[in-house]
């Protein structure tokens, strides 16, 4: 009985996106008591350490952004550390310890006993990391021009075409090719959440991407979970460029099929040295206005590393979440529920 009661008190969070913006999420919610961690992370990597085991070894697209999400939670630092090592010269050059062995556990068992290994090994306990498929399938965008560009690695640096014109070649739809469908795992998670969590990232590459599978969408629309937005720090050139708050938010909606209940956004003060130097690759900050929206949460998010880059606070994230989850009911999520059926027709219109 105490057990039972146990389990219904804790917290589900279920997290989406890739690369560094969620883990930095992760390294957060671990701390949190209390609650079970679902990260569901793009399988559509084709660039890198990634992209290399995809197409010389038959490795999934996934490998890369899973095994980062799964280091960033495991509560052993040598063992994450390890897990992260990149070499950087010889014959493995460019590979992390992290995406080898993964790529080894799916080739000597099936993905499910793979992950389950993964997991055991680095001690995740009742958390979970998974790749939203397991299908073999490609990115793709359509430019506002028209234009198809094939494979994330080509949408990821589509800016260091000489000819890249943000007005002309700016994205306007994304889509997978062939299809592919949600893992079974990913829909159940995100049906059954108390809350999803759209982490910081890379927009069509590593966030909306995320979203694309069949089942992901249908499975968002019908949870009762609270949704929540945490707002990238920058924008993007070749992604992103212009992109106001509500463009980031608008464009995230559209592909779940319904409006965030929470959005956070930065309130730290980022300095002007680190504005110039992320100048000179034309990113600028993503801003929200205060007060534009009672759903708006500001936290002070933004730090700098000793190498001056700029990141999300995990602590920080982790502080406002349970802030939100546990302490901070808010009454405007009623509001949001209740714009849902707007928001669907919307979505049909465009």
């Amino acid at each position: 009985m105490n057990t039972k009661a146990k389990k219904q008190a804790t917290h589900h969070i279920v997290t989406i996106g890739g690369g560094t913006g969620h883990s930095q999420v992760l390294k957060g919610l671990k701390h949190i008591p209390g609650i079970r961690i679902t990260g569901i992370c793009p399988s559509t990597d084709s660039g890198g350490s990634t992209g290399i085991l995809r197409d010389e070894y038959d490795g999934g697209g996934y490998i890369g952004d899973l095994t980062k999400c799964i280091a960033a939670l495991t509560p052993n630092e040598t063992i994450a550390h390890a897990l992260t090592y990149r070499y950087e010269h010889g014959p493995l050059k460019s590979h992390s310890v992290k995406n080898m062995l993964f790529h080894a556990l799916t080739k000597v068992d099936s993905m499910d006993n793979a992950l389950q290994a993964i997991w055991a090994m680095c001690a995740l306990g009742e958390h979970r990391v998974l790749p939203v498929t397991e299908e073999k399938t490609e990115l793709c965008a359509t430019l506002r021009v028209g234009n198809t560009i094939s494979g994330e690695a080509n949408i990821d640096t589509l800016a260091k075409n000489p000819l890249w014109n943000p007005e002309l070649h700016s994205i306007a739809e994304l889509y997978l090719k062939p299809g592919a469908h949600a893992l079974p795992a990913v829909r159940h998670a995100l049906s059954a959440a108390d809350t999803i969590v759209i982490c910081p990232g890379d927009l069509y590459s590593s966030i909306l991407p995320t979203l694309l599978p069949a089942g992901v969408r249908e499975s968002i629309q019908s949870s009762s979970a609270r949704i929540v937005i945490i707002l990238n720090l920058m924008t993007k050139r070749g992604e992103t460029d212009h992109y106001t708050a509500a463009d980031f938010i608008e464009r995230i909606e559209q592909y779940m099929g319904r409006p965030a209940d929470v959005v956070i956004h930065n309130s730290a003060p980022i300095p002007e040295s680190v504005r110039a130097t992320y100048a000179l690759e034309q990113k600028v900050e993503l801003t929200a206005q205060q007060g534009s929206a009672a759903r708006f949460v500001p936290a002070p998010l933004a730090y700098v590393n000793e190498k001056g880059q700029l990141y999300s606070n995990p602590a920080v994230i982790a502080s406002t979440l349970r802030d939100i989850i546990f302490n901070k009911p808010r009454p405007t999520i009623r509001v949001a529920q209740s714009a849902r059926r707007a928001s669907h027709a919307r979505t049909k219109r465009s």
